[in-house]
């Protein structure tokens, strides 16, 4: 086995093998919301319209909030598959969701920067450092770009970001990187209800 720090960062075949697996990754996501809206739309519309009349666009935000900050089990997916079941408005939902996963992406490298401080933890994210050190040099911005259209999710991209203590501008334009992956999944979503 290779020491990362003799490998260069991302050759053309592992950027191919990448966007297969994006592309793999989002055909699957869009199967699986095809087949919840077939076979659990009323269970669904019935979830969504009561989430949206109890917790309303501030719920969903809180909810997405905590995914993208913490990790948290319930994705963003979920409150975008509420909002579209129950009918609320997609402006107003997209504007909820990213309202809450920013600000939460941003919690997350708050706190991946503060556990790197550890030493048992900063002892495992050696190699990795390596690894992202020598993306950035190779690709410069559009390893941001590349990082956040991969199959990580977001929440875990963020506390990685944090911990090996990416550049703020870096980090921004990651986090920008964010809004156009979720109008896609928003998207998606949607697209598989109404289908």
């Amino acid at each position: 086995m290779h020491d990362l720090a003799t490998q260069p960062a991302l050759s053309r075949r592992e950027l191919a093998h990448l966007a297969l697996r994006w592309t793999l990754g989002l055909a699957a996501f869009l199967a699986g919301m095809m087949l919840l809206a077939a076979s659990l739309r009323d269970p669904l519309e019935s979830l969504g319209k009561a989430f949206v009349a109890r917790f309303g666009y501030a719920g969903m935000a809180f909810g997405t909030f905590l995914a993208d900050g913490f990790h948290f089990p319930v994705p963003p997916q979920f409150y975008m598959l509420l909002a579209v079941s129950s009918g609320a408005s997609d402006l107003l939902s997209l504007v909820a969701i990213a309202s809450g996963s920013l600000p939460g992406g941003l919690v997350g490298y708050v706190v991946g920067k503060r556990l790197a401080r550890f030493a048992p933890i900063s002892r495992k994210l050696e190699r990795s450092t390596v690894f992202v050190e020598r993306s950035f040099e190779r690709f410069g911005y559009f390893a941001a770009l590349l990082a956040s259209f991969s199959p990580v999710p977001y929440s875990v991209l963020c506390a990685l970001s944090g911990a090996h203590r990416l550049e703020w501008r870096l980090f921004a334009l990651l986090s920008l990187c964010r809004l156009p992956r979720l109008c896609l999944y928003y998207w998606i979503v949607r697209a598989s209800w109404h289908a």
